[in-house]
C-alpha cells in the first residue's frame, strides 16, 4: 500500500490506537477534541495504520505545526518530510507556516533542528520556533 496523508476528522477507534502510541501522553478526551476544534491532526497512514501525525493550529493566513512526531520505528524513511510536505499541500490558504519545538525534548531537539532545515524552514528569534513562507 501508498504512504498517504490524511487529515483525521472522526478518527476511527484503530485510529484513536495509533495516535496513542504516537503520542502516549495524551488523553483520548483531548485527541477527541482536537479533530473536532479549530486545530486539525494529520497523520501519515500505511497499511490502514497511522505511523506519524502532526497538529495544526491555523490562524487566517498563518498556520503553526507543533506535537510532530514520527513513530521510532518509522523514522528516517522519508515519513516526516512527506507528512510536512502534504500538510503544507493540502493548507493552499496558509502562506507563513511556523514549526513549534516546545515540549521537544532537548536530545530529539537537535534531529528536529536538522529535519527543520532540509525542510526549508529558518530558525526566529524565539528559540522553540521556525517559520517558513510560501
Amino acid at each position: 500500500m501508498k504512504l498517504t496523508i490524511i487529515p483525521l476528522v472522526n478518527p476511527t477507534e484503530q485510529q484513536y490506537l495509533d495516535l496513542y502510541k504516537i503520542w502516549p501522553d495524551q488523553k483520548p478526551d483531548q485527541l477527541a477534541h482536537q479533530c473536532q476544534s479549530e486545530q486539525k491532526i494529520y497523520a501519515a497512514r500505511f497499511n490502514d495504520r497511522l505511523l506519524a501525525a502532526a497538529k495544526i493550529h491555523r490562524e487566517q493566513h498563518k498556520g503553526t505545526i507543533y506535537d510532530f512526531l514520527v513513530r521510532e520505528v518509522t523514522r528516517r524513511r522519508g515519513v516526516g518530510l512527506y507528512l510536512l510536505d502534504e500538510i503544507c499541500r493540502q493548507e493552499p490558504q496558509i502562506t507563513h507556516w511556523y514549526f513549534s519545538l516546545e515540549g521537544v525534548l532537548d536530545a530529539d531537539k537537535i534531529v528536529m533542528e536538522q529535519f527543520l532545515l532540509a525542510c526549508r524552514f529558518t530558525p526566529t528569534q524565539e528559540s522553540h520556533r521556525w517559520e517558513k513562507r510560501v
